[in-house]
């Protein structure tokens, strides 16, 4: 359907194209053109986007596992959150190797909400260490596990869990789709092998420009974090900066936690399973032994990273799914 603006703006074009072809017709219908154009440039300058700076917050670290355990029936291998029911409050989603568990949040206790199976054909060959991925797009996860050879999307039909049948691979970015080598827990080839990457585009500078912020991490543990600046209406970016990380675990996510336009990145390190492993926070351009948060585990390793508002207090918190070594069970902390 055109807008009322395109329709304006093709009536000026008749008008010009009626008014050059009229033999000496310089009068009415060319000031009605110029007028029609005027308007039309004063509506489109009334519709830029306005920049709106981002409001700071306050944040507190105490971090707290929250009750109880949860019996998920395989170890998570990635956790993102999302606030899928509307209801204001976010929920957290882990990807097992089988399947999709909603989590949810509530009196600092969290209990299993729903959980859906991967479907289809099985990947072949399969990874020995199981790789999985999970973002958020509009009231849908899509998630991937190295189990399956096509991705799942998960949604809430009322108040019942569902699963739809994805695309081949494994979603990083929205619209990115890239491919395990075949039989490795990695993507891309032996030279350019990274274990994934994730991306934020609704962030905002101190002046309310939007931000594009991507991180991908390298096999060897590199993080390397990409930022780039955009005008009001998120199109003609600019790169502004560029960080690096290192000894990154598979564990790691994007925010502004206390919203002063400066993202920051929560990150687990890259220990072995079974040996102590932490958790930090760090904003970007601040030295990196300056972190906001660091929280060690000793018999745990960090599994999988989300931020987002689970209580509906309007403030992000850091979530990690924890897994104690020789356990069954998830644990669920809560940092701030």
């Amino acid at each position: 359907m055109r807008t009322a603006t395109s329709l304006a703006t093709a009536l000026v074009c008749v008008l010009v194209t009626t008014a050059e072809a009229g033999a000496g017709d310089d009068g009415f219908l060319h000031q009605l053109a110029r007028d029609i154009a005027t308007r039309l440039d004063a509506i489109r300058a009334a519709r830029v986007p306005r920049l709106v700076p981002p409001v700071p917050v306050a944040v507190t670290w105490r971090p707290q596992k929250l009750a109880p355990p949860l019996d998920l029936g395989a170890p998570v291998v990635a956790l993102t959150a999302a606030d899928l029911d509307g209801d204001g409050r976010a929920e957290l989603y882990a990807v097992t190797a089988r399947e999709v568990i909603a989590i949810g949040y509530a009196d600092h206790r969290v209990k299993e909400l729903g959980r859906v199976a991967f479907a289809g054909d099985r990947m072949v060959p399969e990874p020995r260490d199981v790789v999985g991925s999970a973002i958020a797009s509009g009231k849908t996860i899509v998630a991937s596990s190295s189990s399956f050879a096509r991705g799942l999307r998960v949604s809430w039909r009322g108040k019942t869990l569902v699963g739809d049948v994805g695309e081949p691979g494994f979603e990083l970015c929205g619209g990115e789709h890239v491919q395990l080598a075949p039989g490795r827990n990695y993507f891309g080839d032996a030279q350019n092998a990274t274990y994934g990457a994730k991306c934020r585009d609704d962030l905002v500078d101190a002046d309310g420009h939007p931000l594009h912020v991507r991180a991908q991490l390298s096999v060897a543990g590199k993080l390397d974090v990409n930022v780039d600046r955009c005008a009001a209406d998120g199109n003609q970016c600019q790169h502004v900066a560029s960080y690096a990380f290192t000894h990154v675990g598979v564990g790691f996510a994007l925010a502004d936690l206390d919203r002063d336009g400066r993202p920051e990145v929560v990150f687990a390190n890259a220990n072995a399973p079974g040996e102590p492993d932490d958790l930090r926070a760090v904003t970007l351009g601040e030295d990196e032994k300056k972190t906001r948060l660091k929280k060690s585990f000793v018999v745990e390793g960090v599994a999988g990273i989300a931020v987002a508002d689970v209580d509906g207090d309007g403030k992000p918190e850091v979530i990690a799914a924890v897994r104690p070594v020789g356990s069954g069970r998830t644990e669920i902390w809560r940092m701030n």
